[in-house]
């Protein structure tokens, strides 16, 4: 009986010992279980979680609906949405990271700023997913979207170009209208001594460009039409054309006119009043020229000069200012009659500069050398 009440004993302790075993493997799996679970949960509820799925979309699509408006709302007048978008794109595919940039209302709301090649353009916001409150266990929820906002200012590159009036600026073959000229009636360096003379001499503008996304080269044209390279290390002088053959014939011939009359005049040879009105055609009136010509009527009229014969007249170069304005470079050889004195000739060289208007030339300034 004993042998039997001991073997019956061994039995209870290992059925014991295994719904012991059992029940802790239950217990354990059901602990584990509850761990995993949290742990998937805590996981989910990472604001990174849904930042990495974000940033990996974005990299993928390399644009986004929020791009897009920001893009469409910024200042790019001479480049197409397109153009824009594909330049934001190439941008983007250096890879985007983000970084923790602060929260907001007690730490509901958490901000990202997106960064690209080392720059901020834009941050994301995340709140926690509240569709979530019933598909939870430990009450932690996902993380959502909340808003994005992109700021691509830091793209925005500025051209400044400073050319002669007449002339246009063209950037991604767009002319820029006179509202991008910041300043104007900027003197040729070559022609400073003239400007307080008289009124009307060509200028130079100054024009700018802030709009620029990415980077865009000028391109700059004359009045034909004509691509321009300027040269930086140059004068204004550089604006200034040789006449063609046809502007050449012109001036030479105005030259050989405005000479006799001018010499004839200033020599004292004729009535004053009748030498100024047959050089008068040949002024600009008003001009400097002008107005010298008639101060020096009174003095001209005390001359003892009985003739003048303008024997030769030369135009030994001109050169096209722009707006109708000329440089010439002009020699006369002259013989005048003063009693006591008899003939002498004389050989006058002079600069002159005249306007061409309604193929009507005047001059408005003389330099002798």
């Amino acid at each position: 009986m004993a042998r039997k009440k001991k073997k019956n004993n061994s039995r209870v302790y290992w059925i014991s010992l295994l719904v012991y075993g059992l029940v802790l493997v239950g217990v354990s799996a059901f602990a584990l279980t509850k761990v995993w679970d949290y742990a998937e949960e805590y996981q989910a509820a990472q604001p990174t979680v849904t930042m990495d799925k974000y940033v990996s979309e974005l990299n993928d699509k390399l644009w986004g609906e929020g791009i897009e408006q920001t893009i469409a709302s910024m200042p790019h007048e001479v480049q197409s949405n397109e153009e824009v978008a594909e330049y934001v794109k190439q941008m983007l595919s250096d890879g985007v990271t983000y970084v923790r940039s602060g929260s907001s209302d007690s730490g509901t709301v958490i901000s990202y700023s997106l960064k690209c090649n080392g720059s901020v353009f834009g941050t994301v916001s995340l709140v926690e997913d509240e569709s979530y409150k019933d598909k939870v266990k430990f009450s932690m929820l996902p993380w959502k979207i909340y808003s994005e906002e992109f700021d691509f200012n830091g793209l925005y590159s500025s051209v400044e170009a400073v050319i002669p009036r007449t002339y246009s600026l063209y950037l991604n073959d767009i002319k820029l209208g006179s509202e991008y000229i910041v300043e104007d009636n900027i003197q040729y360096d070559v022609l400073e001594d003239y400007y307080d003379e008289f009124d009307g001499l060509p200028t130079k503008v100054r024009y700018e460009y802030d709009h620029c996304i990415g980077k865009l080269e000028p391109v700059i044209k004359d009045e034909d039409g004509n691509v321009v390279v300027i040269d930086p290390n140059k004068d204004d002088s550089q604006f200034i054309k040789p006449c063609n053959e046809d502007q050449l014939a012109r001036l030479g011939e105005f030259s050989a006119a405005f000479a006799d009359r001018y010499l004839t005049y200033t020599s004292g040879a004729v009535d004053p009043s009748y030498g100024y009105q047959r050089l008068m055609p040949y002024l600009k009136l008003g001009a400097d020229l002008d107005n010298r010509m008639k101060e020096a009527m009174d003095g001209l009229s005390w001359a003892h000069t009985a003739s003048v014969r303008v024997d030769s007249t030369v135009l030994n170069g001109a050169l096209a200012l722009g707006d109708g304005f000329y440089m010439c470079d002009i020699s006369a050889e002259a013989t005048t009659f003063t009693p006591g004195r008899g003939e002498e000739q004389n050989t006058s060289n002079m600069k002159i500069i005249v306007v061409d208007t309604n193929d009507d030339i005047r001059a408005i300034s003389l330099e002798l050398y």
